[in-house]
């Protein structure tokens, strides 16, 4: 403990404090400056009256009615002289820090700032507009336009603009930067929100990328024309022919080719296709398999795999035969040990894996096959299309046979129709669960003056088939009644309304069907009839509906609670 300053140090003290100093003139200069910065709080200062001499009388106070504090201010007054916060100088500069700084600032959106400048909360701002949710370490953000993604070829990016695809959707801004750095990808999301085109960009961008000297000097040898380097496999024909079409846009002005190998079409005509070698092959897994074991086609340079609908496959029963592809596949390990990972500039095969739902067997397949697969979600599996209008429509009898001609139901799919015909477009798409009754349908809407309808379904050859779709496509027909043979793979902006004059079986197909309208960022309509027959469907149609915000019917609530028939 320090003693006590004693009565003589403190004289001594003030003597010294009353000695004067010489001030410098720069000092005397700064001192003068900060006496001249203006006070925090005005000086009230009493009004003397009367005069100041000794003889006069006594001075008289006036009372001066105190200024009104401003809030968060001090209670005193001071003099400017006293005011010793003018020099202060603090020891440690603090510098906010960039998020406290953009919060203190007025916050601008992300598409207004460059690439440098975006923050975490852009990116998640980002994500929650587009609805965009990961799972998976390590996978960067999502693409906010096709020239800030530096492993885009500047050709494919110029290329995109030519076939005017200026903005990516969704799932594309999710995925494909993780599928051009070689990470196996998952994409869910709902159909009809471009899939195709985030796996396309990738597998062409592997192609840009491979040595120069092959592709021009050994690729296109005769031993090597069967080879792809590429495989895209989708649950369907018409998926597959879907997927080649928009591979064809891009492949043709690039110089690759691409194949279909899908059933109702000749061997014959896989190997004419083959003349000019190949580079990507789209196919079902059926014929694909028969192709490699009578030796059309080797996948012994194919390190890039893509699995369109992967759900599809998985619900047709295709597990085994995908199992049965892998294994004609090259792995990792043959890839690094042999010159191919030099020719083709990778270090690993690249699985993508694309699907609407999730189960079981896809977790299955996932974990089997892919290598730790970043997973993209948009919008969540099974979720609700925005842009689709969708009404349901419960009829009180269900027929005992389906297969038979229901003249109520028919009766109710007519006044739809005509209400549909007043719009300025008329072009629909009508499922069925039986082919004798898209049949049906197809023969009493000729009668009552439709024109001609076309038709789809499994027992129709694959050249029949092509022929309906194009027929519809070009509106030649505003009608097209199918199966679920059609619920995916048919991509025709123009379809203003689909009808499910029977609901599907399992609901998977119901999404995938009102997802064949409101595409290419127009607006649809689906409008479904629905029975006591469909009850299975029930509870996730309300879950669905639910998710959607949209309002459960009456009949729907009523049914679920009870569990009797209405």
């Amino acid at each position: 403990m320090s003693r006590p300053i004693s009565v003589e140090e403190l004289v001594a003290q003030g003597l010294e404090a009353k000695k004067p100093k010489f001030i410098s003139k720069a000092k005397r200069d700064r001192l003068k400056a900060t006496k001249q910065k203006p006070a925090p709080f005005k000086v009230v200062k009493p009004e003397i009256i009367g005069p100041l001499n000794e003889t006069s009388e006594p001075r008289k106070l006036l009372p001066v009615k105190a200024p009104r504090q401003e809030k968060n201010k001090g209670l005193f007054s001071w003099d400017d002289s006293e005011d010793t916060s003018g020099s202060y100088q603090p020891l440690v500069l603090a510098k906010l820090r960039d998020d406290d700084d953009d919060l203190l600032s007025s916050e601008s959106h992300w598409s207004t700032k460059p690439l440098e400048r975006m923050k975490a909360r852009d990116w998640r701002l980002l994500k929650h507009e587009f609805d965009i949710n990961y799972k998976g370490e390590d996978l960067g953000n999502p693409l906010r336009a096709w020239n800030e993604e530096q492993a885009l070829p500047k050709r494919l990016i110029n290329l995109l603009q030519d076939l005017k695809y200026y903005e990516p959707t969704p799932i594309q801004r999710a995925a494909i930067p993780i599928a051009l750095r070689h990470r196996d990808v998952v994409g869910i999301a709902e159909t009809g929100s471009g899939k195709t085109l985030a796996y396309l960009l990738p597998i062409l961008t592997y192609l840009m990328n491979i040595e120069e000297e092959y592709m021009t000097l050994e690729h296109c040898q005769d031993a090597n024309l069967n080879k792809t380097l590429a495989l895209i496999l989708a649950p369907t024909r018409e998926l597959a022919l879907q997927i080649t079409k928009e591979a064809e846009k891009f492949c043709k002005s690039l110089g690759y080719n691409v194949v279909t190998i899908i059933g109702g079409h000749q061997y014959e005509e896989t190997i004419h296709s083959l003349r000019n070698g190949v580079h990507i092959v789209v196919a079902t897994p059926g014929r694909l398999i028969d192709s490699l074991e009578r030796g059309l086609i080797s996948l012994e340079k194919c390190y890039h795999l893509t699995m369109d609908e992967a759900d599809k496959m998985i619900d047709m029963g295709f597990e085994k035969p995908l199992s049965q592809i892998l294994l004609f596949m090259p792995d990792t390990k043959k890839l690094n040990s042999s010159i191919d990972s030099r020719i083709l500039r990778v270090s690993k095969r690249s699985t993508l894996m694309f699907t609407a739902t999730i189960s079981s067997a896809i977790e299955k397949i996932t974990k089997n096959y892919l290598t730790t697969p970043g997973y993209v979600f948009v919008g969540g599996a099974n979720s609700l299309v925005d842009n689709i209008d969708q009404k349901f429509e419960y009829l009180d009898n269900s027929p005992p046979d389906k297969q038979l001609f229901d003249a109520e139901r028919f009766n109710e799919l007519l006044r739809v129709l005509h209400s549909e015909i007043r719009g300025n477009q008329f072009s629909v798409i009508i499922f069925a669960n039986f082919k004798r009754v898209v049949e049906q349908l197809a023969e009493e809407l000729s009668g009552k003056g439709f024109g001609e309808v076309a038709t789809i379904h499994g027992s129709k050859s694959q050249e029949a088939r092509e022929k309906a779709i194009q027929t519809f496509r070009e509106k030649l027909a505003s009608i097209l009644i199918a199966t679920d043979v059609a619920a995916r793979g048919i991509d025709i902006p123009h379809v203003s309304m689909v009808v499910n004059y029977q609901m599907s079986n399992k609901f998977e197909e119901y999404i995938h069907r009102v997802g064949r309208t409101g595409r290419a960022g127009h607006k649809g309509k689906s409008y479904t009839f629905i029975d006591e027959g469909d009850k299975e469907t029930f509870p996730e149609l309300r879950k669905f509906l639910w998710n959607g915000g949209l309002k459960i019917p009456e009949w729907l609530s009523r049914t679920l609670n009870s569990g009797k028939k209405l």
